[in-house]
């Protein structure tokens, strides 16, 4: 494909971008659409002769979901089912726009069928007493300590995810009542989840305490910043802000498994869950558009299986 060809097809990823954004669709979605779309791009090309629009058959895609099943980075690791499925269906919903607003006849892409995801468990979900000795690692007399403490009890008291934490706002938390907005959360949805009082109690001393010094970092620039969890510098933390901590403190506390927000936000459904919390609370609180995405923590916690067993097996009666 040429350079005249390949501008051609970035107009029109620019248009479907630009119509994403007259929708107003979230601006992490935006830029993951745009990435699938970069992806399919790359494909076609240096691994097809196509240099138009029409030339895109469904032989052309399927070859493509082919390309996604075998493609293999270079830690020799292929794609999940997950980011397979993504890749697919951004460039359905590209296809049908094409196709409602005039640009092609038909859509190619009618034919694809998206790979089935398994169901597969949350791995790390932490018991309680792991959880205890997690919160405890940080050394709170230290602004930073104060800081990754204060970010896992908000994590762990809400369940909201690590995107959604960075980008937590002063005027998001509502300490008087214990409620803290998500504002646009995943699919650009906002939200209002209950904060517990060991997690206010700890945002109020960092408040306090730890955020005037790391915005002190940052001089006359930071004093009106007003985004919630700073790194060092006194800036808004970016993702390996949140993940290293996190890794850092789950190692001292004697955590093997990896330990990312997300461990948090499935800890965080679990341990509702064995609570006696309903499902559809927890959807709520976790912002899933469907109570079936909510469900999979039925499947988690077997405290109550485990107890039937102890009670009716005939080995385990006593």
């Amino acid at each position: 494909m040429d350079d005249r060809h390949r501008q051609g097809f970035e107009l029109v990823i620019a248009r479907f971008v630009e119509h994403m954004q007259v929708l107003a669709w979230s601006h992490r979605t935006i830029d993951s659409y745009r990435s699938h779309l970069g992806v399919l791009l790359d494909y076609l090309d240096e691994q097809t002769d196509v240099e138009d629009l029409t030339a895109i058959t469904p032989e052309v895609l399927h070859a493509y979901q082919t390309h996604l099943y075998g493609f293999t980075g270079e830690n020799g690791r292929g794609l999940s089912i997950a980011t397979q499925a993504a890749r697919l269906s951004v460039v359905r919903s590209f296809f049908r726009h094409l196709v409602k607003s005039d640009v092609l006849l038909y859509d190619p892409s009618s034919g694809l069928e998206l790979p089935k995801r398994k169901g597969i468990l949350p791995r790390s979900i932490l018991s309680k007493q792991e959880m205890a000795r997690l919160l405890s690692a940080p050394d709170a007399t230290t602004s930073l300590g104060l800081r990754d403490r204060t970010m896992i009890e908000v994590l762990y008291s809400t369940g909201i995810r690590n995107a959604e934490l960075r980008a937590l706002q002063l005027y998001d938390l509502d300490l008087d009542r214990g409620l803290l907005r998500v504002n646009e959360g995943k699919n650009a949805k906002d939200r209002v989840v209950p904060l517990g009082e060991a997690a206010c109690t700890w945002l109020r001393e960092y408040l306090t305490e730890a955020r005037p010094k790391l915005l002190h970092a940052r001089g006359a620039e930071g004093a009106a910043e007003p985004t919630v969890f700073l790194s060092k510098n006194g800036k808004r933390l970016v993702p390996l802000g949140l993940l290293y901590p996190l890794k850092k403190h789950a190692q001292a506390a004697g955590i093997e498994r990896t330990v990312t927000p997300h461990t948090l936000r499935h800890t965080f459904a679990t341990h509702l869950l064995a609570g006696r919390a309903d499902i559809r609370h927890i959807q709520a609180m976790l912002g899933h558009a469907s109570v079936a995405t909510t469900q999979i923590y039925t499947r988690v916690e077997v405290t109550d299986l485990k107890a039937v067993h102890r009670r009716c097996h005939p080995r385990e009666r006593r």
